[in-house]
């Protein structure tokens, strides 16, 4: 008789320990509907969602797409026109250009994802455990932070990419030394924005119920407190891509990006200046590249910013 026990409570524990997962995915799938309900009631955020998946759908894809190589010269057909062998030309060292832009945007896109992702892992737990503690963790804290901001993000750039320089760092450590310097930069503003949400939320009464019970400070602040403030973070890591693009291609543009005979559209912008009045098209084909990357992020970051705030929820 025990073992018969024994052995309905086993299949009962089993039974148990396997409905989490379908509770688990029923909830994931329903989140994911209801995101994308939201998505669809904002024309901006889905005009954003759509021209991000085919902005990451190009980049993923361009090993197979790209028709040409990007770094390979055909002095016979320097400037040439669009046509079926090369889409949008060449430039002035005979380069697809069209090969070009896809293996740039691969590479610009990495850059800035990576570096707005290290901002944000250094950003949000300096923020948040700053702002719970509070006192003089948090005075000193964020009087680095204020260092830091009042510091020109630019200088730092030109700094860290003159150093890269310096010590001839090229290729991959190149990129690296790249997304450190504007992950860096973007820190300071993630955790002011964390620390400023973590003060508002801190008095609720969950936060007291979980002090009650014994919780620590640590598993409050990051597990407790963080997962109701993401909402500001994704959406101005959002809006920050677009920027983060921006600064990749002006560092390229003056010179201070990979060199040459890398794929970058800002360096690829800047070789076209030459040629603007006999071959305009080899400027303009970058220039819609940067325009459409950081237009995607804008538009899918305000849409984000209206499904999200609270204020704006019965609109």
């Amino acid at each position: 008789m025990t073992d018969i026990d024994i052995g309905k409570t086993s299949i009962a524990i089993g039974t148990r320990s396997r409905v989490p997962g379908p509770r688990r995915a029923a909830r994931a799938a329903a989140l994911l509907g209801n995101a994308w309900y939201e998505l669809r009631k904002s024309k901006t955020g889905l005009v954003g969602f759509i021209m991000l998946v085919l902005l990451f759908a190009a980049c993923l894809a361009t090993p197979v797409i790209a028709t040409h190589d990007p770094v390979k010269q055909s002095y016979r057909e320097r400037l040439a026109p669009p046509s079926e062998k090369h889409y949008l030309g060449t430039d002035r060292l005979g380069r697809d250009i069209y090969s070009r832009i896809l293996w740039g945007g691969r590479r610009l896109v990495t850059i800035a994802v990576l570096a707005v992702a290290f901002g944000l892992s250094i950003g949000i737990p300096y923020g948040v455990l700053s702002g719970y503690f509070g006192g003089k963790t948090d005075t000193i804290a964020m009087r680095f932070v204020d260092g830091l901001l009042a510091f020109p993000g630019l200088l730092l750039y030109l700094l860290v990419v003159t150093l890269a320089r310096e010590w001839k760092l090229e290729g991959i450590y190149n990129d690296l030394i790249l997304v450190f310097a504007l992950g860096f930069a973007f820190m300071p503003e993630v955790a002011r924005l964390s620390r400023g949400s973590v003060l508002a939320e801190k008095q609720k009464e969950y936060v007291e119920a979980s002090r009650a019970i014994g919780d620590g400070s640590f598993s409050i602040a990051l597990k407790q407190i963080l997962p109701n403030i993401v909402s500001p973070l994704i959406v101005n890591a959002t809006v920050r891509l677009g920027y983060v693009i921006l600064i990749i291609a002006a560092l390229s543009f003056l010179g201070l990006g990979t060199p040459p005979p890398t794929p970058d559209w800002g360096s690829d912008l800047a070789a076209a200046r030459d040629f603007m009045e006999t071959a305009p098209l080899i400027a303009i084909f970058p220039g819609l590249a940067i325009c459409y990357t950081v237009l995607a992020f804008n538009l899918f970051g305000d849409g984000l910013r209206d499904i999200l705030d609270p204020r704006l929820a019965e609109r």
